[in-house]
């Protein structure tokens, strides 16, 4: 599980046409704080650390006997949060792969989506180049807005995809043009119009074609986007394309909601709903009434109600987001917001399932005593939770308002704790400056952890350390390191310390001894190496915990 940035070129890209758009990400690569891991020399001692990327020639392949030249990223250099390699290659274009004329690039990605074999050559048409884990870590934007900036100009003959939403675009274009000298456009997925024209060349049937175009777009697939396809797709393309997803799954399985939710969304009608449901599951058992108590959680027939779901993507957002989330969706898959945005009188429900299926259940009867049920239930609050009755009560709420509660509740919380504190997260901490406030159990966590930091020098290794000349010292934090990644500067200032003054190895020998388990502790530890003032500060910590 994790967050990525794929990047697809054509084979039908052209040398020259490849070689203008490199030049130009080696602007933005100059021009972003992007970093990669490096093993340089420094002291003499062959130092592997984050450097500023910037475009060389490496060796690689099993004996070394391959030659490469181009620039990648693994993190950035400002925060020195890193993730998985991003390579991006000077000399792109193999002859022999050429294709003159090709498909566009999004065609090559179609089997994700549609029914085609990933083996069928008809899709190998593209070099795929990117697709590693950015974990939305700082580097994912800078390197998304490469990846535009590439789409954009070689059109239909680059694709970029992955986990990123329609608000990272805008945002990585926005900082893409303010490096280049020619502006960009979001990529073509950003755009209905754009997309459609890509979309309507591909050798597709219509019906796949609203199955490709459905799923490549980014943005919010609402009541516009509902009237967008139903005004360019014919009614007949729509029939086998509903009877098609709807197929895959019955009211039972946790996949009918997106797709019940897409038809009722989208502006198709209730009343025709029935003929592309399968009412029987692999047991044999009849889902009728099932699917009227389904119908009625999804809350059409009130006008309003609250259809916001924190599982959900939100495709205007920015900010990348974190493997946390997708974590979310699967685990808390049950309480997905059934509710649906679109109004429908409980009159005309009634009717349109009555006319459907009224010979197959009592519809009325079962409609009748849903409404009843919910005009007797109780709304729970969460933090006023005190007696049995209550939580008895609670397991009979609606599961997704019950998570946002929780959500909520939890987001106020962090957000009343960053509003009082100068440093309410642990990835803050490298950046402290002398007077600044730590939210307490950062405090807490840092002052008992510095503790057992300097317990660390009770060692003997350290002592018989301290012994010998400061290049072993230096050589022994490099050897010893595998956890910690900071930059050439960093290093070359530790070094610096060490070779000047002895007392100072004593601030930088337990960064390699201390097992990091957690992302927290590593920040921990590059504040504590890096940052003079907290360094300072940490020890009145300390000796505040240590009577604990």
């Amino acid at each position: 599980m994790g967050i990525s940035i794929h990047l697809s070129v054509s084979k039908s890209v052209k040398k020259e046409e490849w070689k203008a758009v490199y030049e130009e990400s080696l602007k933005m690569v100059k021009a972003f704080p992007l970093a990669e891991l490096r093993e340089i020399d420094i002291d003499g001692i062959d130092t592997i650390c984050l450097v500023e990327t910037e475009e060389h020639q490496e060796t690689y392949g099993w004996y070394d006997e391959k030659t490469r030249v181009g620039w990648d990223a693994v993190g950035d250099y400002r925060y020195m949060r890193i993730a998985e390699d991003y390579y991006l290659p000077r000399d792109l274009v193999d002859d022999k792969k050429y294709i003159e004329r090709c498909e566009d690039a999004m065609f090559g990605i179609l089997p994700a989506y549609l029914d085609y074999d990933w083996q069928d050559k008809q899709f190998d048409i593209t070099y795929d180049i990117w697709g590693a884990k950015t974990q939305g870590e700082p580097y994912h934007m800078y390197l998304l807005a490469i990846a535009c900036m590439i789409e954009s100009r070689l059109s239909n003959k680059a694709f970029v995809y992955g986990d990123i939403t329609r608000g990272q675009c805008v945002r990585a274009v926005e900082l893409a043009n303010e490096v280049l000298d020619n502006p960009i456009e979001i990529p073509a997925r950003c755009d209905l119009d754009r997309l459609l024209e890509r979309v309507s060349a591909m050798p597709l049937t219509e019906q796949e074609k609203i199955r490709a175009f459905e799923c490549i777009y980014l943005g919010n697939k609402d009541v516009k986007f509902g009237e967008y396809i139903r005004n360019y797709f014919s009614d007949a393309a729509f029939i086998e394309y509903w009877e098609k997803r709807f197929s895959h799954c019955t009211v039972e399985q946790f996949g009918f909601l997106d797709i019940f939710s897409d038809y009722i969304l989208w502006g198709f009608d209730l009343s025709d709903v029935c003929r592309y449901v399968k009412f029987k599951n692999k047991d044999g058992k009849l889902l009728y009434e099932d699917f009227v108590k389904y119908v009625m959680d999804t809350k059409l027939h009130l006008l309003n109600k609250d259809c916001s779901d924190p599982l959900k993507i939100d495709e205007d957002e920015s900010r990348p987001y974190g493997v946390s989330t997708l974590f979310a969706q699967l685990v808390f898959i049950g309480a997905k917001n059934k509710k649906i945005d679109r109004f429908i009188p409980i009159e005309e429900i009634r009717k349109a399932l009555t006319a459907s299926i009224g010979d197959k259940c009592d519809v009325n009867n079962i409609i009748d005593n849903y409404l009843s049920k919910e005009a007797e239930q109780d709304n729970i609050d969460l933090l006023k939770i005190s007696t049995e009755e209550d939580y008895i009560k609670a397991c009979d709420q609606d599961p997704s308002e019950l998570y946002k509660q929780y959500i909520n509740n939890t987001a106020e919380k962090i957000e009343k704790i960053r509003e009082t504190y100068d440093i309410a997260d642990f990835d803050y901490l490298p950046f402290y400056e002398s007077g600044d406030t730590i939210s307490p159990g950062i405090l807490k966590s840092l002052g008992k952890s510095f503790a057992f930091y300097r317990s660390i020098l009770e060692e003997d290794s350290y002592k018989e350390l301290m012994r010998k000349d400061y290049i072993s010292r230096c050589r022994f934090l490099v050897d010893q390191n595998s956890s910690i990644f900071i930059r050439d500067t960093d290093w070359r200032k530790i070094f610096k310390d060490i070779r000047e003054n002895d007392e100072s190895f004593a601030r930088y020998y337990p960064m390699v001894r201390v097992s990091i388990t957690s992302k927290n502790i590593a920040y921990m530890i590059n504040a504590i190496v890096l940052n003079d003032e907290l360094y300072e500060y940490c020890f009145e910590l300390a000796s505040q915990y240590e009577k604990e």
